[in-house]
């Protein structure tokens, strides 16, 4: 095509095309050697969690302890609740927390005592259900923790690998662990679900499900956000009983005073307990928080809770204690599952 346009040029206008192009060909060498353009000027976060997706014929989807959307900018969103209870799923001490700041977006999902398709032959129940985002610059990982999962009457092993499958033909398949990793064009994104109900009548059912992604700017990174917040999702033993808790407290980033919420059920003495956090101190890696609290139903209560963030993963290292003023309630123990982290 190149030799056909230069044939038609008379000779004054082939020799400035001629030129033209070798220009033009110098520009494209030289462009190829730069490095290649980041894709924004400033770092853009996305993120979401929520503990139930139920979705069934005629009734639709619900979704509960969601979220919703981090905004770009980034920040902080998180959902609590103390129980949920539909045909297609149960489950208790519901949180979700999505985040975004110092070039690092964060989800996580927990839920006590999950069960789907409830008093079916088929029912899928777990003691607890976690699931965790990360997203950088330099990357993402995920992943699920999940207590004492049964399938149909029958224990099933977790492996901890990512889309581990378990059937029953002609009526349910469960993805244990799904991961799902769509980083391209300059975004790095993740999303798990610690488990991922379909069956063969149309019900859907995700339970836990964390997404984060990130879109980086140019060195040098922004200033470092000003926060100090803590956020757990998982369980003590007390007596013997589990004991599931799940809060987020402190000055979240852009506030300047305390603010958030408890939820905490000790299966034991069956007590319920629904506080709002009012008070927040500590320093190294433990917070104590605290404030007005509803227990069974009942006000009139204040709670104190003081928790520490001794690493990751949480379950054998963090450490959880609460007291409850109006009845002389107190708990207090290493986790047995779950995860508390700091944010400064």
């Amino acid at each position: 095509m190149r030799n056909t346009v230069l044939n038609r040029l008379t000779p004054q206008n082939r020799k400035t095309s001629i030129a033209a192009l070798s220009i033009l060909l110098s520009f494209i060498i030289l462009s190829a050697a730069v490095p290649h353009a980041w894709t924004t000027t400033t770092t853009t976060f996305s993120g979401r969690a929520f503990v139930l997706s139920v979705t069934a014929p005629v009734v639709g989807t619900l979704t509960f302890a969601d979220t919703g959307q981090l905004p770009p900018q980034g920040g902080e969103r998180d959902a609590t609740l103390l129980s949920v209870s539909t045909a297609q799923a149960q489950g208790i001490v519901l949180l979700s927390v999505t985040k975004g700041f110092d070039q690092t977006a964060e989800s996580e999902a927990s839920v006590a005592f999950v069960s789907l398709l409830p008093g079916t032959p088929n029912q899928v129940s777990a003691d607890f259900v976690r699931s965790n985002t990360e997203a950088t610059c330099n990357g993402v990982v995920g992943g699920s923790e999940i207590a004492n999962l049964v399938v149909a009457g029958q224990n099933i092993v977790v492996t901890g690998q990512p889309n581990q499958t378990i059937s029953i033909p002609g009526v349910l398949t469960l993805v244990i662990n799904e991961q799902i990793n769509s980083s391209s064009g300059g975004t790095n994104s993740i999303t798990v679900n610690a488990l991922h109900l379909t069956t063969v009548g149309g019900t859907e059912v995700i339970v836990s499900s964390a997404h984060s992604d990130i879109t980086c700017a140019p060195p040098p990174p922004p200033p470092h956000v000003q926060k100090d917040f803590m956020t757990g999702g998982g369980y003590i033993l007390n007596n013997g009983q589990h004991a599931n808790f799940g809060f987020v407290a402190g000055f979240k980033p852009g506030r300047t005073s305390p603010d958030g919420q408890l939820t905490y059920l000790d299966h034991g003495t069956g007590m319920k307990v629904k506080g709002t956090v009012t008070s927040y101190s500590g320093s190294g890696s433990t917070r104590t928080f605290g404030g007005p609290a509803e227990v069974n139903g009942a006000t009139g209560c204040n709670f104190s809770v003081t928790a520490t963030d001794n690493g990751e993963p949480g379950k054998g290292r963090d450490t959880f204690s609460i007291s409850i003023d109006c009845n002389g309630y107190t708990a207090s123990g290493t986790l047995a599952g779950g995860n508390i982290k700091l944010h400064t």
